[in-house]
């Protein structure tokens, strides 16, 4: 299970580790060059989790102590999480761009930012996949020019099934959540809607007294 010490889905922390010191080693790495499908796998594809990732592994040094076993420095965070991204952020572009197989993209319709599913492949086929299925489901005038695809995991057609997965849990709950309001606010309208009856009988029962008299 991923976690910040581990975002990848599927490497053990010695491997993670392993991926990450050739990373950091850059160009003095030369018999095992880090490839994009390796950082793919990774799970560390974001600036954030980079930086969560060294915490977790290095730890953070309280400002009143001077004994390095104790961790990084807050300074010393930044530094290692920047020049991590760094080596990490050209094989993430290469990935957006290019697709790759095992890669997973979050299909966003770029207008209200919802999430439309997950897809696999190359970022255009990703989008063409979600739009076939998924297009007639979106507002009226919707094309696939309006999607954005965001590179999310790897892991493939399982990955990709399990986030969709996931994206069901949270649009039902966001449903129920629907059901919820509607009630309510058809109790109001009910209330209002005998709040009128009443008004109504009132100003007639005054006007008859009116006239009566």
């Amino acid at each position: 299970m991923a976690t910040e010490r581990n975002p990848s889905p599927a490497l053990t922390d010695a491997q993670l580790d392993d991926i990450v010191d050739r990373l950091l080693r850059g160009r003095y790495e030369k018999n095992r060059p880090v490839e994009s499908v390796e950082v793919l796998r990774s799970g560390l594809l974001g600036p954030q989790t980079a930086r969560d990732y060294v915490t977790a592994r290095w730890g953070v040094r309280s400002r009143w102590s001077s004994n390095v076993n104790d961790g990084l420095s807050q300074a010393g965070v930044t530094m290692r999480s920047n020049k991590l991204w760094e080596r990490l952020s050209s094989h993430v572009n290469r990935l957006r761009s290019n697709g790759h197989e095992e890669a997973v993209y979050r299909i966003v319709d770029g207008r209200t930012y919802d999430t439309v599913c997950y897809a696999v492949g190359s970022p255009e086929s990703a989008k063409q996949w979600a739009w076939t299925l998924f297009g007639w489901t979106l507002p009226e005038g919707t094309r696939v020019e309006h999607f954005r695809c965001e590179l999310a995991a790897g892991g493939g057609f399982i990955k990709a099934s399990a986030l969709n997965g996931q994206l069901v849990t949270r649009l039902r709950e966001q449903v129920e959540e629907l059901n919820v309001e509607i009630a309510r606010k058809a109790t109001r309208r009910d209330r209002l809607d005998s709040l009128i009856d009443s008004v109504t009988m009132a100003s007639a029962h005054l006007v008859s007294g009116a006239t009566v008299e």
